[in-house]
């Protein structure tokens, strides 16, 4: 690494880019030094909290101060293909929240840009990198619970973004805006990279929109998604989410295999007529160094977005399975327009 610290700036103050903000303020190998918002208001108020010294209304003026070595991009998705470019070629690493583009080959063009600049580019799923979630992925793919063959995510957020200027995107059906884009596709994604990245195949999908804020040309986001994915080797994935269900039932996230499961972070096996419960004890690959007394829900991944900077790990998530999952979910959001099996190609 040429410095201790990799200076980074924060594009959007919004709930993920304060989050963001927490974690590399709380890690040993990035030093906050700028923001960019074009709302006075948040852009005031994330720099008063957390003494930010250089604060922009543009992102173009962040990538024009040449002490920022790195980005963080938090905004939407329907700008964030120029962003990235943007960053890439000047000369900065980016990490790039979810969803990661309106469209899979939107990756591709950020890949292809990445490679000639030589910069790293990392796409954001938190729970990738809560060492639990690595402990089972390490497990699931050592054999812990046999042949898998399903994964199941049941879940409920219960709660509407209200629709303003700074919370467009949650509303838009084009931009993956609903209660999969927006929420569960982290625990679907999550079940898929424990499985080991299955080649998928074809998915079926259906939604529901209950309580439309948006009517525009993309459509109203849904309020309630349920598909399933197929993947190579008769795999499947199961996903049933809403953001509004008026239940008290509790969210679900397991993998299924030939001899036991994963739910409620550990293993499940079926014996001798009764449920045996297992904890899992496998070593961590990274070694995150000295943790703070309080971690942030994002610290595992700046940091893991630094060491990665400096050489010490590769990207995670890497472009080829970011634009892999976005196969998935533009898959999953034909199938519930369009009402038809979408079929995914290599």
């Amino acid at each position: 690494m040429i410095n201790q610290f990799i200076q980074l700036g924060v594009v959007g103050c919004g709930w993920a880019c304060c989050q963001a903000i927490n974690a590399a303020n709380a890690t040993s190998r990035l030093n906050l030094i700028a923001i960019a918002e074009p709302d006075p208001v948040r852009r005031a108020q994330a720099g008063n909290d957390n003494a930010v010294p250089h604060r922009y209304t543009d992102y173009r003026e962040l990538l024009d101060d040449p002490a920022v070595e790195a980005v963080y991009l938090a905004i939407s998705p329907d700008g964030r293909l120029q962003q990235v470019l943007d960053t890439l070629n000047a000369g900065k690493h980016v990490l790039v929240q979810k969803p990661h583009a309106i469209r899979a080959p939107e990756i591709l063009e950020m890949e292809a840009a990445a490679q000639q600049s030589g910069k790293t580019l990392q796409f954001c799923y938190f729970m990738h990198h809560l060492p639990n979630n690595r402990k089972i992925r390490r497990a699931v793919l050592n054999g812990a619970i046999g042949d898998l063959y399903h994964a199941r995510v049941f879940g409920k957020y219960n709660f509407i973004p209200t629709l303003d200027a700074n919370s467009r995107r949650p509303h838009v059906y084009g931009q993956k805006g609903g209660s999969l884009g927006q929420h569960y596709s982290h625990e679907l994604n999550l079940t898929w990279w424990w499985m080991g990245g299955p080649k998928p195949e074809w998915a079926f999908a259906a939604k529901h929109v209950l309580y439309p804020q948006y009517d525009g040309p993309e459509g109203a986001a849904e309020d309630y998604f349920t598909g399933i994915l197929g993947c190579e080797g008769g795999k499947t994935i199961q996903i049933d989410c809403s953001r509004m269900s008026h239940s008290d039932s509790a969210s679900i996230v397991e993998l299924y295999g030939t001899t036991g499961a994963i739910t409620n972070g550990g293993i499940s096996r079926f014996r001798d007529g009764e449920f045996i419960r297992e904890t899992i004890d496998e070593p961590l690959e990274i070694d995150h160094g000295e943790l703070p007394k309080e971690v942030p829900v994002f610290y595992y991944e700046l940091n893991h977005f630094a060491m990665a900077i400096a050489g010490e790990v590769a990207p995670d998530v890497s472009a080829p399975d970011a634009y892999i999952f976005m196969q998935i979910l533009d898959a999953l959001y034909d199938s519930a327009k369009c009402g038809e099996k979408i079929y995914i190609s290599s």
